[in-house]
């Protein structure tokens, strides 16, 4: 088991050159005076203060002129902490081991180190566990005088970026009920659980999606493959293609016969038309004009021997036989080719429904393919999930059994009541309806004195489950600020005094308390024994002289700190 103790504080006043040195022994250390406003609390308070953990001040101290220098040891190895303002200086013997304004990135984790102990929280701003600031490492170590004897545990300032209920559970640590690797087991256990609970709600989808693709695939007929359906319509695309082209021609050929018969019956009625005319006035067919039939266009000689010259100069009655037979004949051919037409688009229309009928097959064939597909990748996608669950199961039984060799919190708890309720009682505050209240997370209320003795007994108390349990956390001292407070009795004095000086399981107690001579002599050996402070001076903590004394050791830390400012 580890322990710290202070060696000695150096507290400075860099504005108003006064300065107070005072060193501490192992044990039962007690600061006290005659008289109030002497300076006991702030000279308590810079104890941990220089650690980076907060206290509140009274208006009168200027925290910003104020340099610290604290000597401590951890098992005979000695370190020094510097503080001003808000930076940090810490040396190992005289080596710098780091220099910082960073209290949670680097002062922590170096104290982490150093001490071998840490506290990790959740933060509420990031919901993420890290490890919490130094107030954490010494929470039941300090009792203030302003805070310490209202809230149990509240003697150190700016705790709000945690939850009440977590900043408590800072004690578990100092129980060895959790340490950082047990946090981080603890923190690897919820996230395999809340992974294995993700992973049953993708499963039961994935069942889900799966038999309602099986049922549809199943509802689906079989479909040629690829290959085949390929080979079935190869040669229907073939025929379709051969008619198309066949229709194109047909098309063409009807369109030219058309034009040609147009053109035919046009002469025919032209030359029947001046037969016609000729006949009727016995005037030479050449030398007579008419008019179209069809159009009304006045027609001349020109035309005629036009469509003469056409017919091989033979007379009108040929002519006429002659066009009146090729009209015919265009007629009949033009008839058969739009029969043909009309049969090629049947068959058109023939080759098309097949082939949409095999086109509509293989669509159904890439759809099933594409559900066996997809049913093939969510069962893959099952089975993967329940390869990973089974994993996490191991690694969960892995984990708890670890977890389980750590000190049994409610064995713990039962132990911390017993040892509270027998200290109440021993300082003759017990009351029947404390039974059943006594929490280890859950502060017991009282008033006045009550309240003082009670939060007395629930410290203690935590100090001697830590020692029944053996716990290998580090032992920090217990630094106690006015516990006589709220008009104490004599006799109520005697029972908190001699409860605080006779604990014997932390490395050091430093105890301040007003006119401790009168009692030291009735509260046992161990006050007897003890390294007794006494302050004087009233409002005068800090003098001229000390600061002469130390000058060069304060210059130093200034100038320090001066070069490492100038430098960020």
């Amino acid at each position: 088991m580890r322990e710290m103790y202070f060696e000695s504080v150096l507290i400075a006043d860099i504005v108003n050159k006064s300065a107070r040195f005072q060193k501490f022994e192992k044990g039962l250390n007690v600061v006290t005076s005659t008289d109030n406003h002497v300076g006991k609390s702030s000279l308590l308070k810079s104890l941990y203060h220089t650690f980076g953990a907060n206290v509140k001040y009274d208006n009168v101290w200027d925290i910003n002129s104020k340099l610290y220098i604290l000597n401590f040891k951890v098992d005979d190895v000695g370190y020094r902490i510097i503080r001003h303002v808000k930076n940090y200086a810490v040396f190992k013997g005289d080596e710098l081991l780091r220099i910082t304004n960073k209290v949670m990135e680097e002062l922590s984790p170096l104290l982490e180190q150093i001490f071998d102990f840490g506290v990790y929280l959740d933060s509420k701003e990031t919901g993420k566990v890290t490890l919490a600031p130094p107030a954490f490492t010494f929470l039941p170590y300090y009792i203030d005088q302003d805070d310490g004897w209202s809230t149990l545990y509240g003697s150190f300032q700016n705790q709000e970026q945690y939850k009440k209920p977590d900043r408590i559970k800072s004690l578990y640590y100092h129980l060895n009920i959790y340490t950082k690797h047990s946090v981080e087991l603890m923190a690897q256990r919820d996230h395999l659980q809340e992974e294995i609970t993700s992973l049953k709600k993708d499963a039961l989808r994935l069942s889900e999606i799966i038999e309602s693709i099986s049922e549809e695939v199943q509802g689906i007929v079989p479909a040629d493959d690829v290959a085949q359906f390929d080979e079935n319509i190869r040669p229907i695309k073939a025929k379709i293609k051969n008619i198309v082209n066949k229709i194109g021609t047909k098309r063409n050929a009807i369109q030219e016969l058309q034009v040609s018969l147009e053109q035919h019956e046009q002469q025919l009625e032209i030359i029947s038309a001046y037969h016609k005319i000729a006949g009727a006035t016995g005037e030479s067919v050449h030398e007579a004009a008419h008019t179209c039939p069809r159009c009304g266009y006045l027609y001349d000689d020109e035309i005629y021997n036009r469509v003469h010259a056409n017919y091989m100069n033979v007379s009108e009655d040929y002519v006429m036989q002659y066009v009146s037979q090729a009209v015919a004949s265009i007629r009949e051919k033009l008839q058969s080719e739009k029969e043909e037409y009309v049969a090629l688009m049947s068959d058109l229309k023939k080759l098309e429904t097949t082939f949409e009928e095999k086109s509509e097959s293989f669509n159904v064939y890439v759809r099933q393919r594409g559900m066996r597909d997809t049913l093939d990748r969510f069962s893959s996608q099952l089975k993967t999930n329940e390869g990973r669950q089974i994993d996490i199961q191991s690694e969960l039984k892995e984990i708890k059994k670890e977890l389980r060799t750590l000190p049994n919190k409610d064995e713990v708890e039962e132990k911390y009541i017993d040892f509270t309720r027998y200290n109440i009682m021993k300082l003759n505050a017990w009351n029947s309806a404390y039974d059943g209240t006594i929490k280890l997370l859950t502060p017991i209320k009282a008033q006045g004195t009550l309240e003082n003795k009670i939060i007395l007994a629930q410290f203690v108390g935590l100090f001697q489950t830590m020692d029944y349990f053996k716990t290998q956390t580090i032992r920090f001292p217990f630094v106690v600020d006015s516990p006589r407070g709220k008009e104490a009795s004599q006799e109520s004095s005697k029972e908190i005094l001699s409860m605080i000086t006779e604990i014997s399981t932390l490395p050091q107690i430093i105890l301040a308390t007003i006119d401790f001579e009168a009692y030291k002599d009735n509260i046992g050996d161990s006050a007897k024994n003890a390294n007794v402070i006494t302050l004087q001076e009233k409002n005068k903590l800090l003098d001229e002289a000390t600061y002469l004394t130390y000058e060069s050791e304060i210059s130093q830390a200034v100038e320090l700190f001066s070069l490492y400012m100038s430098k960020s």
